[in-house]
């Protein structure tokens, strides 16, 4: 009778070792991460391979949608060599992306901790309308010694758990542009 208990308990403990395990390794639900490279080749993010990239006409812009379009990241860059006529610094940047962008009650916020290779790294919420419905904005602003760059994320709601994932998108940022060397 003893060693039924002890095989019992002995099939209960590699059931529950089994569950633990797959628990952890779904991570809560996370998908597995792909690499979205902008159309011209100079930089990169790495997001949930779930996500698909839209073509934005203009290969210094990377765009990319939840699988269900409700949230999206547009990374724009802004080369600094023959464009200073144009924009000289991040509040010409950012004067560029709220007008591109038609964004109101523009704030102030927290930037997030790392942005590989940027610097004077900023950001700012704001409220957008796009295709007749209110979007909730988080744009990140910083600079590389070849472009000024904005990082955009919209949802219906940007909530703490989305704006901590979309740190770690800012955070896998990674510039390949020629000039950058």
């Amino acid at each position: 009778m003893e060693q039924k208990k002890t095989m019992k308990a002995r099939k209960w403990s590699v059931l529950i070792a089994v569950v633990l395990i797959v628990t952890m390794l779904a991570g809560c639900g996370s998908a597995a991460q792909a690499e979205f490279v902008a159309p011209n080749g100079s930089y990169s993010i790495m997001m949930d391979e779930t996500w698909s990239a839209e073509d934005m006409y203009d290969d210094s812009i990377l765009a990319i949608f939840s699988k269900d379009e409700t949230r999206g990241i547009v990374v724009m860059q802004f080369p600094k060599e023959g464009f200073e006529d144009y924009y000289s610094g991040i509040d010409d940047i950012k004067m560029a992306v709220e007008l591109t962008f038609d964004m109101n009650s523009v704030t102030g916020a927290d930037a997030p901790a790392s942005v590989p290779g940027m610097s004077n790294v900023c950001a700012d919420t704001s409220s957008v309308v796009m295709e007749g419905q209110t979007e909730e904005c988080y744009t990140v602003y910083g600079e590389t010694d070849y472009a000024y760059y904005s990082i955009l994320y919209m949802a219906k709601k940007v909530t703490d758990k989305r704006l901590e994932k979309f740190h770690t998108v800012c955070a896998s940022f990674s510039e390949k542009a020629s000039g950058a060397e």
